[in-house]
Order: structure tokens, then sequence, then C-alpha cells
């Protein structure tokens, strides 16, 4: 005998499944919409369940994850900085670190293996394979060979396969040299 309305619910702007029918553009615009879909919410959780894998392998071969601080004075070396102005210091600007500083005093402090997985950022020209900021696995070890830091990583990505596909990789991985990899890709 009565209808109440509580709420307006319009169309979606796309199809909120796998194969959705919206544009990178319009996803993104509605990005709290394309979150809802399977295939995005996978990625995302595979992504949780890598970074996980990754502390526990790392741990396992003794590294000890550090956190770096984001905002320091300039410095010029190194990739271009991002830089952030100061609102505490009118006309002067933070600039997100160039983590050799810091990995040098971790170094000289006796850290000699350690870890973070931490944002990037490079204020660089934009092509496909690069982007302003990315995250990463920056890793470092004192007083070891090539062969360590070969074994050590070749290992991680055997551990992530097993644990995260399901994937057993037994067999040692191809490796090229040096000169090989100038000669055939410069």
């Amino acid at each position: 005998s009565e209808l109440n309305v509580l709420n307006l619910a319009v169309t979606p702007p796309f199809t909120i499944e796998d194969n959705s029918d919206g544009g990178d553009d319009i996803r993104m615009k509605f990005r709290y919409l394309d979150l809802r879909r399977n295939c995005v919410r996978k990625n995302l959780e595979l992504r949780h369940r890598m970074t996980m894998e990754v502390r526990r392998y790392l741990d396992s071969k003794g590294f000890l994850e550090v956190e770096t601080p984001m905002l320091v004075g300039s410095t010029p070396e190194g990739a271009r900085d991002f830089v952030v102005p100061s609102r505490m210091n009118p006309g002067q600007f933070y600039a997100l670190p160039q983590s050799q500083q810091f990995k040098q005093i971790l170094m000289a402090s006796g850290f000699d293996r350690y870890f973070q997985i931490v944002k990037c950022f490079r204020d660089e020209d934009l092509r496909a394979d690069r982007q302003p900021e990315f995250t990463q696995i920056d890793c470092e070890m004192s007083f070891v060979e090539q062969e360590d830091i070969i074994s050590t990583f070749e290992g991680m990505a055997k551990h992530l396969f097993k644990e995260l596909r399901g994937v057993e990789l037994s067999e040692p991985f191809l490796r090229m040299t040096w000169a090989d990899a100038m000669k055939y890709y410069g």
C-alpha cells in the first residue's frame, strides 16, 4: 500500500564484473566501483600475500626489516629529487632521500643484512615502463660475493612461486653473463 524511496541508485558507469565494459579512464574515475571487481580484489590479495612471504623468506635468511625516513635535506647525487615545500620554514624544501645515505649509515653500524619494502619516487620523464612512484624490495648485504646475491634472490623467487602459485621450481635459473647481456641487449 505504500512505497518510500530512501535513496535513488543510479546505474553504474560500467559493469562490475571481471570483463568490464569501462575503459581505464572511467574505471579510475570511479575507482571505488572498480575495486569491487573480483579480478582487482584478487590482485590486491596476491600483492598482500606476496609481501608477507617476502618478509617471511628474508627473515629466515637473517635480514632485518628497516624503515628509513621519507623526507630529508636535499643532496646532489642520484635521481632527480621530488621536493616537498616546508610550511614551517617558508622557502625551504624537503627532498625525498637518496637511500644511499641510510644504507651507508646502517652498514657502518653493523646491520649487514637488511631490507625494506619501500615506495620510490622519481621525477623523470614518463614512458610506458616508468612511473613517478613504484614499490620495490630494497635489500642490502655486506661481505658477500656475486653468488651469494644470486642464490638468495633465486631462492626468494622459488619460494614465492611455491607459496603463492603452488609451483615448485627445482632447476637452477638460467643465467646470462654480463658480456652476453651487453652483446645481445645493449
